[in-house]
């Protein structure tokens, strides 16, 4: 008689093999899906302005601030990518000094994409080509300098194109190009890296590939989540990879996707004058690459999220097309506010006259807003399509600073 306790069980096997595949599968993460209506409503902030500076009156001349952020002591730091310097201001507005300057050396930069400060207080600006992240202490003086370094593909070219601090190490989004036989080979990063820029875990990343031959540069295929990304004070992540899905995916600082949060929206479709100007922006972008494009191609709708934020209180504020073109009476562009859960809480409008296709808006952490007045113009102008008559007529740049109150 054959032993029957000693042969295979299939059926066992195979429910031990789905067990343990389950068990070993990571977790999905957690939906927070909203309608398109707040919780509570809209609420039009109290700004009261706190200092300005640059304008016509002030010694202060600014070419192109497109970043600002606080240092650990309250400063507010301001990056122009034109001049190659960081302005910093003290918490009243008082000028303190001006850090960095253009050149090759130690702590000198040239036109750079984006800047951080490290919660030490150390300054890190992305150079853009090449990967360098020069670094500052918090009186301009050079500390050691870093690059981007990828985990793979050391052979890669690297331009930096974004960064912000996130716990002890960087969160930094750029493009790492490969070229062949008249092609460029491009993939779109967005990733974890420790203090000296060494890659630990990419977060999202998209293929994008340029035949020089036939060169159109298209406006969806170089969208990314540049101005679509944050980081909270715990360290948590947030990037919209997706232009025209209102959808926020949240990583855990150890890189663990914990949450998707998503709210109900109709895409905005666009003017003819903002379509223009989106074009102008294009051409601006083509006159870097080493070939320029025959032609370039926009979007018929314009981008669902166009800024991100998160509050000292772990609040994540979210600027939108629709915000910035549809306000109320006597305001200049509507937020959405999620609890740190991610449920959509309010609706904040910022009352006031600024121009939000114009005007740059920074929020601060600590709940602040830094307005960049003429900040599109400034940038057409430095990539040279901002035409003759902007070059001449445009007022110079001016920085306001508001404080908000709900």
């Amino acid at each position: 008689m054959r032993n029957l306790s000693r042969q295979p069980r299939p059926v066992f096997l195979f429910l031990m093999i789905l067990v343990l595949g389950a068990a070993a599968a990571p977790a999905e993460p957690v939906r927070v899906d909203n309608g398109a209506t707040p919780a509570h409503g809209m609420t039009t902030a109290v700004v009261t302005e706190q200092w300005r500076a640059g304008g016509e009156d002030d010694e202060i001349f600014f070419g192109n601030v497109g970043r600002v952020a606080l240092d650990p002591a309250g400063n507010l730091l301001l990056l122009d990518s034109q001049l190659s310097e960081v302005q910093v201001y003290g918490p009243d507005g008082a000028h303190l000094r001006t850090v960095g300057r253009e050149g090759d050396g130690p702590g000198e930069m040239r036109q750079p994409n984006d800047f951080y400060v490290m919660n030490d207080g150390l300054i890190c600006i992305l150079q853009g080509f090449g990967g360098r992240i020069v670094k500052l202490n918090a009186e301009g003086l050079p500390a050691d300098e870093g690059s981007f370094t990828p985990a793979e593909g050391s052979g890669q070219f690297s331009v930096m194109i974004r960064g912000l601090a996130a716990g002890d190490g960087m969160l930094l989004a750029g493009i790492k190009m490969s070229f062949e036989a008249g092609f460029n080979r491009q993939t779109y990063f967005l990733t974890r890296c420790d203090a000296q820029g060494l890659e630990l875990a990419t977060l999202y990343e998209k293929k994008n590939v340029i035949d020089y031959s036939d060169f159109v540069l298209t406006e969806m295929d170089i969208d990314f989540i540049w101005s679509r990304m944050a980081v909270s004070p715990e360290g948590l992540i947030y990037a919209a990879p997706a232009r025209n899905t209102y959808e926020i995916h949240v990583w855990n600082a150890a890189g663990t996707e914990e949450r998707v949060i998503s709210r109900a929206y109709e895409s905005l479709p666009r003017t003819d004058e903002v379509k223009a100007v989106q074009r102008k922006i294009l051409e601006g972008i083509g006159a870097n690459y080493p070939r320029p494009p025959r032609a370039v191609e926009i979007e018929a709708v314009a981008p669902d999220l166009t800024g991100m934020w998160v509050m000292n209180d772990g609040r994540l504020w979210v600027q939108t097309s629709r915000g910035d073109t549809e306000p109320p009476a006597g305001s200049w562009t509507v937020l959405d506010v999620f609890d740190p859960e991610g449920n959509f809480e309010r609706q904040v409008a910022l009352p006031g006259t600024h121009d939000a296709l114009r005007d740059g808006l920074h929020l601060l952490p600590d709940g602040r807003a830094v307005v960049v007045i003429g900040a599109l113009d400034a940038f057409l102008n430095q990539q040279a399509v901002g035409g003759e008559e902007a070059a001449e007529e445009g007022a110079p740049l001016e920085i306001i600073c508001y404080g908000l109150e709900l």
